[in-house]
């Protein structure tokens, strides 16, 4: 409260006071002369003046506080404009409350939009994560395909190269200008056994210069850089030398072809070592067979060519290295001897074939054959 408000009560105050005093003077004087208004006795007029007093004292109260004071002359004068505004201010108010509910319930929707958008992000993230993590692996994936890429691209150049070859192949077997097929034998040794480890190389070394010459009677072509017509791999060298060296027995060695080999090309070769071992003793019986012979009918030509390749067959089988695709030899005079001795016979007849000499690995199967008695 400030110091005109002060003033003001204090002014109301002595006013008040001032018209009271003046009013018990008038209505005292009034009673001892007896004045009367309006005909009324002067009892009730010094009651009057006493009333007339009291609304003075309250309208100077209210015209002072209605002139100091804005909001005393609209309590006053103004109270149905006020309820009227006071409504219209709740009105106000109710509306006011109405859009603040909905102006939430907004806010608590963006909320919970809010929470959904971040949860969101944070799927995001982690799914981010993941991608990040699949792509890196993608991105392996990728450098490994494309390396597999390559390497298939080599591989496709090689089988390129390599179809250009069968097919230089093909061409050169249609027109009979192979030299040496694959597996086909050069020439083959009997290596000793005990031998030290130089003096199987040096062994490996002639068989290698042996084989050169030969190749190049036969047709192959020699090595720019090397003037060499055979190669043998190293590995191969390395392995036949591991087995000749300090080897308890004799073995058999042949250079073959590694692949085919066109007339006018080096030869790509390999060596292979097999045990020496007797196959056959010396007067052996290899092979018995009974004949049912018709004279005159049975064609005896047939029946030796049968037993002949029969018996490739059991040598082979037993373990005699093949020369030219044959194991087995027989004398041309034992053979036609023979054929001629079958062809006066008729009924059973039993023909052995019989070892002439002892037969090793390395062959051949020497035979003579004998119509047993």
């Amino acid at each position: 409260m400030d110091f005109s408000s002060f003033l003001l009560i204090f002014s109301i105050l002595l006013i008040s006071g001032v018209i009271a005093y003046l009013g018990d003077i008038l209505g005292r004087r009034i009673g001892k002369r007896r004045l009367s208004v309006w005909k009324l006795r002067p009892r009730y007029t010094a009651v009057l003046m006493s009333i007339v007093t009291g609304i003075l004292i309250a309208a100077v109260t209210l015209t002072l506080l209605s002139l100091a004071s804005e909001d005393v002359r609209t309590a006053l004068f103004g109270m149905a404009e006020l309820r009227e505004r006071l409504e219209e201010l709740n009105l106000e108010v109710i509306e006011r409350n109405v859009e603040l509910a909905a102006a939430r319930r907004e806010v608590e929707n963006y909320q919970q939009l809010i929470g959904e958008l971040e949860q969101r992000e944070r799927d995001l993230q982690v799914s981010s994560v993941a991608l990040e993590e699949q792509v890196g692996s993608l991105s392996t994936e990728v450098r490994e395909l494309r390396s597999q890429r390559d390497e298939l691209r080599e591989d496709i150049q090689l089988f390129q190269v390599e179809l250009t070859r069968l097919r230089t192949a093909i061409m050169a077997i249609r027109q009979g200008e192979i030299l040496f097929r694959d597996d086909e034998e050069i020439l083959r040794a009997i290596a000793p056994q005990a031998m030290a480890e130089r003096e199987a190389e040096e062994f490996l070394v002639s068989l290698i210069r042996r084989a050169d010459e030969l190749a190049v009677l036969a047709g192959a072509g020699r090595d720019v850089d090397t003037q060499r017509s055979i190669f043998v791999l190293e590995d191969n060298f390395t392995q036949a030398l591991e087995w000749m060296t300090g080897a308890a027995s004799e073995h058999v060695v042949r250079l073959v072809a590694s692949i085919n080999v066109l007339k006018g090309e080096p030869v790509i070769s390999r060596f292979l070592v097999d045990e020496n071992r007797l196959i056959f003793s010396d007067g052996e019986v290899v092979m018995e067979r009974t004949l049912n012979l018709e004279e005159g009918k049975t064609n005896v030509e047939l029946l030796m060519g049968e037993l002949l390749q029969d018996l490739n067959t059991l040598g082979v089988r037993r373990g005699i290295l093949p020369q030219q695709g044959r194991v087995g030899v027989i004398s041309a005079a034992n053979l036609s001897e023979t054929t001629r001795a079958l062809e006066g016979m008729s009924g059973e007849v039993v023909l052995q074939a019989v070892a002439l000499g002892d037969v090793y690995t390395a062959g051949p199967l020497r035979l003579r054959l004998h119509i047993r008695d």
